[in-house]
């Protein structure tokens, strides 16, 4: 457990408007900065971030918080990794007991990958067999600092290199093998891999948890490319190759494009385009657009131009549209992938290909179902009215459906009015599914719990607001206050609140009602309304005493809120060790709880 200190010293060392730039396009506005929302989508940035109190926070979905709030909201992490990056960002040296714990069990072979990748990385940059592999790098167009980005390393020519130096390093053998870096035959342990430019392969948090290794040499007998085995840390159909740089990216530009591979990720990336990523040599799954989700609902696929990338091009939109993404595409000219275009053109005209040429799901899916096809088989015409019904019933866009129903009619040579029979007849046997996104469940679960508060609790909270408006000085003393206690306020009143504070009062020394509402949006006005007609009926008095009370009932709200998310950890959490201690963090919190609870009746 993290000491007061060290959540204090890292928060007041953050850098809280280049923490969120890093995922957000911020412009000054007053004393606060602005910008779309990370957490969900928005037109018209609702998104604050004030310096001086080290707060972000999103008038529309309520995300934000402290540097350490908005970083594990942002790349998903629990508290103490969080902490720890935030930390090792402004060099500041934690208490041991932080440095020590182990908040997950994978712990151990995330250091043995790291060990990997770092002798991975010196045999290429130290070696004669590495000048050779930084040549057949430097020959794909890969410059000094690309390599050095991605971690890109060499496996030696020689049979048991990593394995000695893993054993050097006091790693247990069983260990070292799980990871997949090293195997066993009845001489002995070997390296698994050999001879091949090495990949790293990180999750979304930069833990190396995988290995992609390309055979660079001339032999017909050795496939291209091998991947790490799959095991306790490396799952292929779970892993999204550069996610983990890309993500700040993604957010930034609220698109992500998908790559078949890992050079074509490289050379996107090269190009300016780095929001870019893929799979690890499988179709996008589920799983794995639900991951991209938590960043951004649009989707940019770029796979090969061949008849193989078209294929798989078609499966994706299906998994896309399923997990509710909008979707265009780009198809590169005479079949070729990204990194063959950059080599054959250059960076600045793989870009500006890019960027000019994409088109909609339905677009694409429509060329290319009729694309070379006989039609004059009754068996091929179904199949191609099927592509484009299934896409067309998943739109939800009567404006579509006529567009392309039409369109459809002239390419078959049929009347419109029997194509739209046949696609009603579709809809009829095909509803549309209604899915449900695994990560908006979890933020409604989340929601549900933030509006749980008693009618007593909001009373405490809505007092608080009584007084903030009673005065600047007094709502400055209570603003002071709710810094570290910002999470045991609902949703509806933090946003009332942040308005109050951070535009209200940047503006104006006293209040007035009526420049206050005009400052708020449709939603707040209706819930200030009702807050008013609330305390109409609320005969307490308000006094010194009474701030007090309302002050300290928020202290002891804030630890029934985080148990709130405890309980939520424990049901999302199959790891016994990590229930057990999120258990013991629960039976402290309401320890605090009741002896706050005690201190304030004396």
């Amino acid at each position: 457990m993290a000491s007061k200190q060290d959540i204090s010293r890292v928060i007041e060392s953050t850098d809280i408007v280049a923490l969120v730039s890093e995922y957000v396009n911020l412009e000054k506005n007053g004393k606060n900065y602005k910008g779309l929302c990370p957490f969900h989508h928005e037109d018209t940035p609702s998104f604050i971030v004030n310096q001086e109190k080290k707060i972000a926070h999103c008038f529309g979905c309520g995300g934000g918080g402290n540097p350490i709030s908005f970083l594990m909201q942002i790349e998903n992490i629990d508290f103490n990794t969080a902490l720890q990056k935030l930390a090792k960002r402004n060099g500041i040296t934690l208490s041991e007991e932080v440095q020590t714990k182990e908040s997950n069990t994978l712990t151990k072979y995330y250091k043995i990958m790291q060990i990997a990748k770092s002798f991975y990385i010196k045999n290429l940059e130290n070696t004669d067999y590495g000048l050779k592999a930084l040549q057949y790098l430097h020959k794909r167009g890969l410059d000094d600092e690309t390599i050095k980005v991605f971690g890109i390393g060499l496996a030696p020519n020689q049979m048991d290199s990593l394995y000695q130096v893993l054993k050097e390093s006091n790693f247990l053998e069983l260990d070292c093998y799980d990871v997949g870096l090293i195997d066993k035959n009845d001489k002995g342990y070997y390296d698994f891999f050999i001879k091949r430019i090495m990949f790293p392969i990180h999750d979304e948090n930069s833990n190396v948890i995988g290995f992609s290794a390309r055979y660079f040499e001339q032999d017909k007998n050795q496939p291209k490319y091998i991947n790490s085995k799959e095991g306790i840390l490396f799952r292929k159909g779970e892993v999204l190759f550069n996610l983990n740089l890309a993500k700040g990216e993604i957010l930034k530009k609220k698109r992500v494009i998908l790559h078949e591979g890992q050079m074509d990720v490289i050379a996107s990336y090269r190009s300016g385009l780095k929001e870019s990523i893929c799979t690890m040599g499988t179709a996008i799954s589920l799983r794995q657009a639900l991951l991209l989700k938590k960043y951004t609902t649009n989707v940019v696929i770029c796979y090969d131009g061949d008849k193989a990338g078209i294929n798989a091009s078609l499966k994706a939109i299906k998994i896309f549209k399923q997990a509710g993404f909008n979707i265009q595409l780009v198809l590169l000219p005479d079949g070729m992938d990204p990194d063959e275009y950059v080599l054959k053109y250059g960076t600045d005209a793989y870009y500006n290909y890019f960027e000019n040429n994409k088109c909609d799901a339905l677009k694409y899916t429509f060329k290319q179902a009729i694309l070379n096809k006989d039609l004059s088989d009754a068996l091929v015409v179904d199949n191609i009215k099927n592509q484009i019904f299934e896409l067309l019933n998943q739109e939800n866009s009567s404006t579509k459906e006529e567009e392309y129903l039409a369109e459809l009619s002239k390419v078959l040579g049929n009347s419109v009015e029997a194509i739209k029979n046949d696609y009603q007849k579709y809809c009829n046997l095909y509803p549309t599914k209604n899915y449900v996104d695994n990560y908006e469940w979890l933020e409604k679960k989340e929601e549900d719990l933030s509006s749980k508060s008693t009618v007593e609790f909001n009373n405490y909270e809505i007092r608080l607001f009584m007084y903030a408006k009673s005065s600047r000085e007094k709502a400055m003393y209570i603003d002071h206050f709710l810094n570290d206690r910002f999470e045991a306020i609902s949703k509806k009143n933090m946003d009332i609140w942040m308005c109050l504070i951070n535009v209200y009062y940047e503006r104006y020394q006293e209040f007035n009602e009526e420049k206050f509402v005009q400052l708020l949006d449709e939603d707040s006005k209706l819930y200030y309304r009702s807050i008013i007609e609330y305390l109409h009926n609320d005969s307490t008095p308000y006094t010194d005493e009474d701030l007090n009370a309302c002050l300290k009932k928020l202290d002891e709200k804030k630890y029934d809120r985080k148990n709130e998310k405890i309980d939520l950890s424990i049901k999302k959490s199959s790891n016994a060790e990590e229930i057990f201690d999120l258990i013991l963090k629960k039976f402290k919190n309401k320890k605090i709880k009741e002896d706050l609870k005690k201190m304030r009746r004396k």
